[in-house]
């Protein structure tokens, strides 16, 4: 009996950007998008301000030049407060002193830039976290990074501010002689409340990671 091979890929996903701009719930809608209205009613008024660190997975099968590939995607959501509001409360950076030797965080296969299109300071502050993910040399040659324009059902983004951003990720990406060119990044428009963008943004993710993950094979149990 031949045995059967089974193609694996998978990839870490980290969404970047500050408190309250909605990276718990555009998580769990991308690993669960079918979702119902009242489930997602009860998800939108009862996911909190996390302080530690969320960790999501899902697992896909794609086909990648004729082959089944089993396409995982593991989330690593982080609080996104870089100063302490509270004696309890953590911050990004020592909730990443504790997480950071996790072997899927040192290369990141797509990184979520996400920002509140109604608070026009979340998307001044993207520059700070492209920053931080470049210092943490995340980005290599297999990275895609996203920038996600969230809460379109409560105002509409200004496309020149998302084409400023744009090209100041492809500078910081020329200035550090990062291994990606445009084809590496993205734009779209999330809205949790009405799930907009969230199934192309998933679609997006899954494919890449599917494409350019780290594969591996298997032989399949019987």
């Amino acid at each position: 009996m031949t045995d059967e091979l089974k193609h694996y890929a998978t990839g870490a996903v980290i969404p970047l950007g500050d408190g309250f701009t909605g990276k718990s719930v555009l998580s769990r809608l991308i690993i669960k998008p079918d979702i119902s209205e009242e489930d997602l009613k009860q998800l939108l008024l009862k996911t909190k301000k996390s302080y530690n660190i969320e960790i999501e997975f899902s697992s896909e099968k794609v086909i990648v030049d004729n082959i089944p590939v089993t396409t995982t995607l593991q989330f690593y959501v982080f609080p996104g407060q870089r100063q302490k509001v509270s004696e309890k409360s953590t911050t990004f950076d020592e909730i990443l002193s504790v997480f950071d030797c996790f072997p899927a965080l040192l290369r990141i296969s797509v990184l979520l830039l996400i920002y509140d299109v109604t608070r026009f300071n979340t998307l001044e502050s993207l520059e700070i976290w492209l920053r931080f993910a470049i210092a943490k040399e995340w980005i290599y040659e297999d990275t895609l990074i996203i920038l996600v324009s969230n809460k379109t059902d409560l105002d509409k983004p200004d496309e020149k501010n998302i084409a400023n951003v744009s090209s100041t990720i492809l500078e910081y990406v020329h200035d550090h002689a990062l291994p990606i060119d445009i084809n590496h990044i993205k734009t779209i428009n999330t809205s949790c409340a009405n799930l907009e963008g969230i199934k192309e943004l998933r679609d997006i993710i899954i494919n890449w990671i599917a494409n350019r993950g780290i594969r591996g094979v298997g032989i399949v149990d019987r």
